[in-house]
């Protein structure tokens, strides 16, 4: 994407924000977007393909999954943007993106064949898991064969002793599971109903895409038209049904259900990492090298690429990340059915205070907070005023919310909360200002439902933890009004984190979203 074209691209972004013509959810939607990508700095992220791509696939993802939530076919203009972005994406992704390696059209028809030769284990599409107590290898030769049965326990011993090539390099594949994380909703659409992973969809999404949601899965063809480039083994474009543009959904159901991969019951590892190499094809094992589709950005792999569909230079190097490294991110983050990246539980307590509390009154604004009542202290009104001016989305006694057990009678925690002491004051201003971020990023009200926790009302609360945040005043759960769910309200707090705007723990949950400042990155 061209300076000039960046240019262009924010400036229509601020024409669509104050437009008085625009509906409000878009407005907000490229709101979002404006807000980072100022030319100066995403003109010097773009610097590189490495650089530049994960911000770009990023926003564009946002863009794209936020047009998606309007529920309603998007103005021309909003439109036009999301296009031009995801061109952008594709013209990065061009260069660097992998290439088709069959080398015979019976190729493909051998891989559909071999899977039905082939007994299901009956693993079911959870993340899978390593196998245990292998020998870890410091050479990596591929046996030149495109049998399952010749390859599983290579597929098996490469994983296990894979590392990433480097810390930079391992930062960078964070970044990029990361983003599957943030698409996790989408994958699951689609592949659900077909009996496919999600995490497998992400992984041919982004080698074949970048995460372009703006492009078909079966080749990053552009989804306005069908693909020019056909996928081996089928005989014309595709997708062959439906009316353009295609939605990415549609294009995605086609790819997969062309490979032939919905209603297989095997995800194992060395399955997975099977139909990844066959998706993109095994003209790699011939020359001896592990496919960079697989394993590039980890120590399996260091040169050799197609650079072409069927033509291969021994000295190029893969700037994508492979789809096995990827999947070990996604293992080590511990992305799983509850997208967990570390197990720092807050307590089912959270989610019974939290659900508790009716946030109706307090968006309509006839009720100052979810207890209904100001706290009386002056002091803390006084001190908070004084040092959080910036802080203007949110009253001062918002802060002191008591919480919803504390107003249930016959809850055990009920009437145990009390005002935080004035020793713990300034723990909650950087969390303020995370907060008052959050309320401009989403521009609904966001309502605080628990915010600080006395340690009797915190051990009242049935599986809370000891070392709650809460107790520290430096966590809130919200809620938010007329927006979104919990699922958007959490992107957008893992954005702004992501941005570098805070440290601190966020958890998801069915109703609510907490997010604290406890100086260290935690999710649940």
């Amino acid at each position: 994407m061209s300076p000039d074209e960046i240019r262009e691209t924010h400036a229509r972004l601020g024409n669509l924000i104050f437009d008085l013509n625009t509906p409000e959810d878009e407005a907000r939607i490229a709101e979002k977007t404006f807000d980072e990508l100022s030319p100066a700095a995403f003109q010097a992220a773009l610097a590189n393909f490495r650089e530049g791509t994960p911000k770009l696939a990023r926003l564009t993802g946002d863009l794209f999954n936020g047009i998606q939530a309007l529920g309603r076919p998007p103005t021309p203009e909003l439109a036009a943007i999301a296009a031009k972005l995801s061109k952008g994406l594709a013209t990065l992704h061009g260069p660097e993106g992998m290439r088709t390696t069959f080398e015979n059209p019976e190729e493909f028809e051998e891989v559909a064949e071999d899977e039905a030769d082939v007994p299901s284990t009956g693993e079911t599409t959870g993340l899978p898991s390593p196998s245990q107590g292998l020998t870890r290898l410091t050479s990596f030769e591929p046996t030149n064969s495109r049998k399952f049965v010749d390859l599983a326990d290579e597929y098996a011993q490469f994983f296990g002793s894979m590392e990433y090539k480097s810390g930079s390099a391992k930062a960078t594949v964070m970044k990029y599971a990361r983003i599957a994380m943030s698409n996790k909703h989408r994958y699951e659409a689609v592949g659900g109903p077909l009996g496919i992973p999600w995490w497998f969809i992400a992984g041919v999404h982004l080698l074949e895409s970048s995460y372009n949601f703006g492009t078909h899965l079966h080749n990053g063809d552009s989804l306005n038209a069908r693909t020019h480039r056909v996928p081996a083994g089928r005989p014309a474009a595709t997708p062959a049904s439906g009316s353009l543009p295609y939605t990415w959904e549609e294009s995605a159901r086609d790819a997969l259900t062309g490979e032939k991969l919905n209603g297989l019951t095997d995800w194992t590892l060395s399955r997975a990492l099977y139909r990844w190499e066959a998706y993109n094809g095994f003209g790699y094992r011939s020359r001896k090298i592990p496919t960079p589709y697989l394993w590039s950005f980890s120590n399996i792999y260091s040169s050799g690429k197609f650079v072409g569909d069927g033509v291969f230079s021994a000295t190029a190097v893969s700037k994508q990340i492979g789809a096995a490294t990827l999947l070990k991110a996604l293992i080590e983050l511990d992305a799983a059915e509850n997208v967990q990246t570390e197990r720092v539980v807050e307590g089912e307590g959270d989610a019974a205070d939290s659900d508790a509390a009716d946030i109706a009154d307090v968006a309509a604004g006839t009720s100052p907070n979810i207890d209904g009542q100001v706290s009386s202290n002056i002091n803390f009104k006084s001190y908070f005023e004084t040092h959080a001016p910036d802080v203007t989305h949110f009253e001062w006694h918002e802060f002191l919310v008591k919480g919803g057990a504390h107003s249930i009678a016959h809850d055990p925690a009920f009437g145990l909360n009390t005002d935080p002491p004035e020793i713990k004051w300034a723990n909650v201003l950087p969390l303020a200002r995370v907060l008052q971020k959050v309320r401009e990023r989403i521009g609904h009200p966001v309502v605080l439902t628990s915010v600080y926790r006395s340690p009797a009302y915190n051990a009242a609360i049935p599986g809370s933890a000891t070392n709650s945040q809460h107790v520290q005043f430096k966590a809130a759960d919200f809620k938010v009004s007329g927006w979104g769910t919990p699922v958007d309200w959490h992107g957008v707090v893992r954005e702004l984190r992501d941005q570098g705007l805070f440290s601190g723990g966020i958890g998801r949950y069915n109703t609510f979203v907490h997010v604290d400042v406890r100086g260290q990155n935690a999710d649940w």
